[in-house]
């Protein structure tokens, strides 16, 4: 085994494609980098018989114009650097000012989930097409909303509905000025400049309307605008080549067997066969769904009381999965009654107004009988 010290990444990416240029041709070694106490990089030739693929490792440690690592866009996220790679971070003058107003700003209390966002921004870099499901309330929309204020990219969603038209997808003929004019929908407008669409319920949507997004869901592929004026040619729209799209719901599209996803609907197979990342968003792990709770209120909100509302949210949710339930509690509504706590309210009286009321009366008692659980009746 040898050793070599060296200053920076760019530097281990000369010595890997020097100490290997010849090496490459004839058989694979793997390569361990890791920091050394003054801060540097070691990098460390490794036996045959412990492999990975050198070529692929240059690859990702090599960056590209306009790119950044993992490691430095998420500082507090803890990265091996045999999984590092570059991430294309944009600035404003990048986009058109249609729709550069679109980019999300950072929330320095959101927690990133290293995995999901490794597996998502790496299938950006890839330009395919994402499906991200899981329960409800577990973040999934903010999960991308933050992927793209991270990396600087426009952030456009629609919520779909059973009974939508495919005018907001699209676009439409509108009267102006006493003629008619195409108006362009949302995935329209996120083609054209490049932004992300963030197709949110996507399995609610009609399969009529999914099926007009087929063509754009393959690879190299266009968006057919049928409805709008003039010749084949005109109606076909090519990608920008930062457009990504992002499918997020409940289901992955293949129904919904517990009842808890009222008008999913099972989605062609073509459709799903076109997403070439799929990925399952769960609820946070406790102790980072309370690191965001202190985030947000650790002036006012203690560790005791985050780490006790996670554990009655998490109660919740095993009811909800039970069936116990037909609401679960989400961060979103943890953040509800801390705001209501810290505005004055009593803790009982928050998780009353925010969760409590929106139960029947038999899940009602359920749900009361948990809160005097964790807290006791006083």
């Amino acid at each position: 085994m040898s050793t070599s010290t060296v200053t920076s990444k760019e530097k281990v990416e000369d010595l890997v494609k020097k100490a290997l240029k010849e090496e490459l041709e004839k058989r694979k070694v793997k390569v361990a980098v890791t920091s050394t106490d003054t801060g540097d990089a070691k990098f460390t030739f490794v036996p045959e018989s412990e492999e990975i693929d050198v070529a692929s490792l240059v690859a990702k440690l090599t960056l590209r114009k306009g790119q950044q690592y993992f490691s430095d866009l998420f500082k507090e996220i803890r990265v091996n650097p045999d999984e590092d790679f570059g991430v294309t971070v944009f600035i404003d003058h990048d986009w058109d000012d249609r729709i550069v107003s679109f980019i999300p700003e950072i929330d320095n209390n959101y927690v990133i989930d290293k995995d999901l966002a490794m597996t998502i921004l790496t299938a950006w870099e890839l330009n395919e097409k994402v499906l991200c499901y899981g329960p409800t309330g577990a973040g999934k929309s903010s999960l991308i909303e933050q992927l793209c204020a991270y990396t600087g990219r426009p952030f456009v969603r629609i919520n779909c509905t059973g009974d939508m038209d495919s005018s907001m997808i699209f676009g439409q003929l509108t009267a102006k000025d006493g003629s008619t004019i195409w108006v362009d929908g949302a995935v329209t407008d996120a083609v054209k400049y490049g932004a992300v669409f963030a197709w949110d319920e996507w399995d609610v949507t009609p399969p009529e309307i999914s099926m007009g997004l087929q063509w754009l869901l393959e690879d190299d592929g266009k968006l057919f605008l049928k409805e709008m004026p003039g010749s084949t040619k005109d109606k076909q729209i090519i990608p920008h080549e930062h457009f990504r799209l992002v499918a997020i719901g409940n289901t992955q599209g293949q129904g919904d067997d517990t009842g808890s996803h009222a008008g999913t609907n099972v989605q062609n197979s073509a459709t799903l066969d076109r997403f070439g990342t799929a990925v399952y968003v769960d609820y946070l792990p406790s102790l980072v769904e309370e690191k965001m709770i202190l985030n947000r209120f650790g002036s006012q909100i203690t560790g005791k009381v985050a780490k006790e509302l996670v554990k009655l949210a998490n109660l919740i949710r095993q009811g909800y999965q039970a069936g116990q339930f037909n609401l679960t509690i989400s961060p979103r509504s943890l953040f509800s009654i801390c705001r209501k706590v810290c505005f004055g309210s009593t803790l009982k009286k928050a998780y009353e107004v925010v969760y409590l009321n929106k139960l029947n009366d038999t899940q009602r008692k359920v749900a009361t009988e948990l809160f005097i659980k964790i807290y006791g009746k006083d």
